[in-house]
């Protein structure tokens, strides 16, 4: 059982692939009947390329097997929408209204609830509040998102949208927003002490950082608070766990989408 969760979400990621190459080869092929003149390999030559690249030992191909390397080829067949009215249920797939993928979910009109259900990785939640930037609220405009087939989201209140594809290949920080992040490609592994670049009003001693973090190994989830009730707060965190952040934004003398969960790293 310990790795079901990881081979459940290795499964999903691979259907990401097939549906990507699937894609890839018809665009090809109508380009090829369109443009005669372009140069292509051989069926031979094809077949030598893809024969290099699969004679790797088994360790290789363990390796690019990883949670990380599963969300980095994710990414990569993600794709940006243009913006979308919201008149119903927004449902991930091929033949839905967003592929799958890791996104940036950008409010473009309207202030709501933004919620969703998982056909897979049923623990890592999709619930958060937002809002179109100009809005007079203090709600993230901009939410981190990791998109599976079959999830569908939905709004309320909330009028328009747009998802905006994160690259395959990030630059890794130790400062976090509001959203879904993976850990060994968004943040490196290790144990952190937790800070902010926003301040929290004090008197909502509550209110402030909630962490999420999904072991996608074994499906388990560990939460934490970090807020001005409790502001020694320490997490470790493991290669290919997934980090949920959000924000409730208290004081206001930051907007929320400039907010960021800040992890210092603890010699130990």
């Amino acid at each position: 059982m310990k790795n079901t969760k990881l081979l459940l979400m290795l499964f999903i990621a691979s259907s990401m692939l097939v549906a990507c190459r699937s894609n890839t080869a018809s665009d090809a092929s109508d380009s090829s009947k369109n443009n005669p003149k372009v140069e292509t390999k051989s069926t031979s030559e094809t077949e030598d390329v893809t024969e290099e690249e699969n004679s790797g030992n088994e360790d290789s191909s363990s390796e690019k097997n990883t949670v990380v390397d599963i969300m980095n080829r994710a990414a990569a067949n993600s794709k940006s929408t243009d913006e979308i009215y919201v008149t119903g249920d927004v449902v991930v797939g091929e033949e839905g209204d967003v592929q799958q993928g890791i996104y940036d979910l950008e409010i473009t009109g309207g202030s709501g609830n933004i919620t969703g259900t998982r056909e897979a990785v049923r623990t890592l939640f999709i619930n958060y509040i937002g809002s179109a930037p100009g809005s007079g609220l203090d709600y993230p405009s901009k939410i981190r998102l990791i998109l599976f087939r079959g999830d569908v989201l939905k709004f309320s209140n909330i009028s328009k949208i747009k998802f905006t594809a994160v690259p395959a290949k990030v630059q890794m920080s130790n400062e976090l927003g509001i959203g879904e992040y993976i850990v060994g490609r968004d943040i490196k592994p290790g144990t952190y002490k937790l800070s902010s670049n926003a301040n929290m009003n004090p008197e909502l001693t509550s209110s402030g950082w909630s962490i999420n973090i999904l072991d996608t190994s074994t499906g388990k989830t560990i939460e934490q608070r970090y807020n001005p009730g409790n502001m020694d707060v320490a997490v470790k965190l493991e290669e290919g766990q997934i980090v949920s952040t959000k924000f409730d934004n208290t004081d206001r003398s930051m907007s929320s989408d400039e907010a960021r969960l800040i992890f210092t790293e603890l010699n130990q």
